[in-house]
């Protein structure tokens, strides 16, 4: 018996459309995407990047996706009042689907799919990345406890690592409810990058205008108040003016004026602003790196470019408020986990780092060690087992969930 699933997700994303081309492949499966919105597929405004953007890298090969009428030329808007995708929901109750998988649940889509399986007897799985690492007000937390139990109560979750999975547990879902499906990126793909690169390291060095010996910290995201570029930046002004060392932050954003200001007005060495990369372009500033960082204070729900950084054998240091720390960051074995709101801790992390190239070689080879575990392949068994679990209506939880 193969089981028909129905996946709703608001956008094509570059980090999922690898895991639903591995699970095209798989035969106990048909799996058929529906999107909200086809705006990621144009050149978009990015309004956290503060630029145009448009992905280097096919987003729609290998996989089944059916659009509907409601989703072309749609604005993306990650807002629960913004008008469902009717059609798509008409779909998803006729087409006979075993399974509905929805991504998120900051939709109106989703709350609405829900309350049709319910009629219909359809089974639904939910991944969400959300954790209980932020701090809400009381009202916020009373409301999501009234909706999320209602919600989790007739739905089945899939779990994207550890803090996510308590997330769950805490507003009411039950252990034997829960798959995992850890968050992931295409692993062979900056593996083969990072080998490719290995020989070209010394080249890619002096393009970015960085000298063959001296370590290289980097940072990779948005130029964002969670992302923490200013803090980043104090820290590291702090460390050069000890020792020799650079800071490489890749990205763009609406603090980069003021992060420009910082370094000029402090006379900050050493700090490199690249600007944007796409996902073909970036794996040449990860070869030329020796440490990644990434310093974020709220809502970071996992951080999927620790992941990226860990194929090109990185050692990580990150805060507490980054939801992949439990999974990917074991401190004093591949890296740091520091308070978000302590420059000298970061500044202290990384320093040990740039002292010690011993320590980096080990952590970074360790990194690339953890992160095999967390692979576009192994997440696609686990989503398979959940499919098929809940699809044949038992009640078990998948070979390998976290304890």
């Amino acid at each position: 018996m193969i089981i028909r699933v129905a996946h709703l997700v608001s956008h094509p994303i570059q980090y999922l459309s690898p895991l639903y081309k591995e699970l095209a492949g798989r035969q106990e499966i048909h799996q058929t995407v529906f999107y909200f919105s086809d705006e990621s597929l144009m050149r978009h405004k990015d309004k956290e990047f503060g630029q145009e953007i448009e992905w280097n890298i096919s987003l729609l090969d290998g996989y089944d996706v059916r659009w509907c009428p409601s989703a072309i030329n749609k604005k993306l808007e990650i807002n629960f009042f913004q008008m469902p995708n009717w059609d798509i929901l008409r779909e998803t109750v006729f087409g006979q689907f075993d399974v509905v998988w929805v991504h998120g649940y900051a939709h109106l889509n989703t709350w609405l799919a829900v309350a049709t399986a319910c009629f219909s007897g359809t089974k639904i799985l939910i991944r969400e990345e959300q954790t209980l690492l932020n701090g809400r007000p009381w009202y916020k937390r009373l409301l999501k406890t009234v909706m999320l139990r209602g919600l989790f109560c007739c739905t089945y979750g899939l779990y994207i690592g550890e803090n996510n999975r308590r997330y769950f547990k805490h507003y009411g879902m039950r252990p034997d409810r829960l798959f995992p499906a850890r968050y992931c990126v295409d692993n062979d793909f900056f593996r083969g990058k990072a080998i490719a690169l290995t020989s070209k390291r010394k080249q890619l060095r002096l393009e970015f205008g960085i000298p063959d010996d001296v370590p290289v910290i980097m940072f990779a995201g948005k130029f964002i108040e969670k992302k923490q570029p200013l803090l980043l930046i104090e820290a590291f002004a702090c460390l050069r003016a000890e020792m020799p060392c650079m800071l490489l932050m890749v990205g763009n954003g609406p603090l980069r004026s003021s992060m420009e200001d910082l370094i000029r007005r402090r006379q900050i060495p050493d700090v490199i602003l690249p600007g944007f990369l796409n996902q073909t372009e970036i794996p040449r500033a990860y070869s030329v790196a020796d440490i990644f960082v990434l310093p974020s204070s709220y809502m970071e729900t996992w951080g999927l470019v620790v992941n990226e950084a860990m194929n090109f054998s990185l050692p990580i240091v990150v805060t507490d408020k980054v939801g992949c720390a439990a999974d990917l960051v074991k401190e004093g074995w591949n890296g740091f986990v520091v308070d978000y709101q302590d420059v000298d801790a970061l500044k202290n992390a990384l320093g040990r780092l740039v002292r010690d190239a011993s320590l980096r070689r080990e952590f970074g080879r360790r990194s690339l060690e953890l992160v095999s575990k967390y692979s576009i392949k192994s997440c696609a068994d686990d989503i398979v087992a959940a499919c098929l679990a809940v699809g044949r209506n038992k009640n078990i939880r998948a070979k390998g969930a976290l304890a």
